[in-house]
């Protein structure tokens, strides 16, 4: 009898070390956490989207860029809840679409993954709306300087002989290059007003 209370001590120890080493804190920024298990959920992730190259990828560089991701996401909620933008349901719907269509994904494919890691069901639905709501608040922040010269485009059109409907599709392509400029300049910004500590 003592034996089995032994046992069992040491399995529910066993369990207690391994969820304090999961949700031990790595990171901190501002006054958000992040956790080992977000690490590992994150790289877990990066190696499922790029599961034809995991075998090139070190585990070192998916550490890197798990980490990096993690802190540019807990930015990204601090700056857009800062100032209370919010992502329309249609335009979130739109873009995990687009983004299952681009990886080749199938919404199974990726519940059956989310599920295999006890993952939250809506990891890539809220990691959607949050990209989508910080495009919004570097809209509104930079919008008067999302500005391109309609003229030159209209020029280069006639040069190389484009159709004219291609026109529309390539402002909105010259655009979303300069939204894309604001995006990683502004993320550049937005670091240096939290403290990010590596624990």
């Amino acid at each position: 009898m003592k034996k089995i209370i032994l046992f069992l001590f040491l399995i529910l120890s066993a369990e207690t070390l391994s969820k304090e080493i999961t949700n031990k804190t790595k990171i901190q920024v501002g006054n958000e956490i992040i956790t080992e298990h977000d690490i590992l959920i994150e790289k877990n992730w990066l190696f499922f989207i790029n599961s034809e190259n995991k075998n090139n990828i070190s585990t070192n560089i998916i550490e890197e860029i798990a980490q990096n991701n993690l802190i540019a996401r807990k930015i990204k909620k601090l700056e857009t809840n800062n100032f209370k933008v919010n992502a329309d349901k249609s335009e979130v719907d739109i873009e995990l679409f687009n983004f299952l269509k681009i990886q080749n994904l199938s919404e199974d494919k990726v519940y059956n993954f989310l599920k295999s890691f006890k993952i939250n069901e809506n990891y890539l639905r809220e990691t959607v709306e949050l990209e989508i709501r910080w495009k919004n608040l570097i809209r509104a922040i930079y919008s008067g300087r999302i500005n391109v010269n309609v003229t030159e485009i209209d020029q280069q059109i006639q040069k190389n002989n484009i159709p004219l409907a291609e026109r529309e599709n390539i402002i909105a392509a010259e655009k979303n290059k300069i939204l894309n400029s604001f995006l990683s300049n502004h993320l550049e910004i937005s670091k240096k007003k939290y403290l990010i500590k590596v624990l």
